[in-house]
């Protein structure tokens, strides 16, 4: 499988997701129909191909397209079958969440964690796509600057799959202490989103600017820092305030890196396009939620709220889906700008107006509106976000043919 079709399999998968999205948002509102009960699983299936198969498989898509222009060498042949790998398992993790989510799933005789296995698949398929890519720069003269992020991203994926492997490990021992389980679900997701996620796609950006990057920028300090942060999405009553404290200190300094990219991409903002400045926006307020969480005390009270829910659609969709969307689409500006116009307002309007609905979802005791009034607003404008995906799927489709 070629760049191309990877990408074209990461939109439907955003597309998927998107839809699934529609679906828990309405279904918090107004009931989940007969066929969708189970709101917890449903809810793994949509951010595991979230996870799986939008961001990751188009991160890697695009570091195979930018990688030969940086190291002046051809891919190696068995590419093509791990993209292809990543691309199914990816698809497949869907049903298998569906179920049950991280729970036993009854097969005939068998009982299997679907959710799990799948986790664990994928990671295989992250292991090939790590030595075919260390294969690819191995013993370069010089590491240029995306190649740098991209090896720390590796090293922080191959450490979030780790926690994947725990997941199983949890699950076949039925090991009962709440810690094990959310020590290892957490560096699993969290470090995988901000982590993987996080260094990868300031990777592509800096690949996609070319030779304008600057001649430094924090790469291993950034990935060092990123390391603990895993600790602060697990539950309050299980980290001892000691650990809290340097995970939180070691997200300011995340941040204070992570702004230190944010101000050169800033500066080079005329190569962006509006979808793309948006992007750099919503980063400029991840960076400032790192500060707010070290105000005392606003760690253990926002885990009883649902900030953390605006918290991972502010990085996820608003940062990561915004930027890869931004570029996946670059090419779409010049074949047709009226619907690359469509997709930008359907999605920043969307993504904009859900982040504000979430954040007023979890400061409502404080905000003189209803909850259901947020949550209504949320499910509408996730219907704006599953349109921009359909017609970024249908115009790079158009794109593929042409080409």
């Amino acid at each position: 499988m070629n760049s191309q079709r990877a990408l074209l399999v990461a939109l439907l998968a955003l597309l998927i997701a998107a839809c699934t999205g529609i679906l828990l948002r309405f279904g918090l509102v107004m009931g989940m129909p007969a066929w969708a009960q189970n709101y917890t699983a449903i809810r793994h299936a949509h951010s595991h191909l979230m996870y799986f198969g939008w961001a990751t498989l188009a991160l890697m898509a695009l570091i195979w397209r930018f990688l030969p222009t940086l190291t002046e060498r051809t891919l190696p042949r068995a590419v093509a079958w791990q993209m292809g790998a990543s691309a199914m398992l990816a698809l497949l993790s869907f049903p298998a969440f569906w179920a049950n989510g991280y729970g036993l799933t009854t097969i005939g005789p068998a009982t299997l964690p679907l959710g799990s296995m799948a986790a664990g698949l994928n990671g295989l398929v992250w292991l090939f796509f790590a030595a075919l890519y260390y294969r690819a720069t191995w013993r370069l003269p010089v590491r240029p600057l995306p190649i740098q992020l991209w090896d720390w991203a590796l090293i922080l994926l191959l450490l979030a799959f780790g926690g994947a492997l725990g997941l199983v490990g949890v699950v076949i021992t039925g090991a009962s202490h709440p810690l094990w389980q959310q020590l290892s679900l957490h560096l699993f997701l969290d470090l995988f989103g901000v982590g993987w996620f996080n260094l990868a796609l300031l990777g592509v950006l800096w690949a996609w600017l070319g030779a304008s990057h600057p001649r430094w920028l924090p790469t291993q300090s950034l990935a060092l820092l990123l390391a603990p942060t895993f600790l602060l999405g697990t539950a309050p009553s299980l980290i001892p305030t000691d650990l809290f404290w340097i995970a939180a200190l070691a997200n300011a300094g995340v941040a204070c890196l992570l702004g230190w990219h944010l101000i050169a991409f800033w500066q080079r903002r005329q190569y962006f396009s509006a979808l793309g400045r948006f992007a750099l926006m919503i980063l400029g307020v991840h960076i400032a939620t790192a500060f707010v969480i070290l105000w005392p005390g606003l760690w253990q009270w926002s885990a009883g709220t649902q900030l953390r829910i605006f918290f991972l659609h502010n990085f996820l969709l608003g940062w990561v889906s915004s930027a890869l969307l931004a570029l996946i689409l670059a090419a779409a500006r010049q074949w047709s700008k009226r619907l690359f116009f469509i997709i930008t307002w359907l999605w920043i309007g969307g993504v904009a107006t859900m982040l504000l609905a979430l954040l007023s979802v979890g400061l409502v005791q404080f905000l003189p509106i209803r909850a259901v009034d947020g949550l209504w607003l949320a499910a509408w404008s996730s219907v704006s976000v599953a349109m921009a995906a359909g017609l970024g799927l249908l115009i790079l489709g158009r794109l593929a043919s042409i080409e």
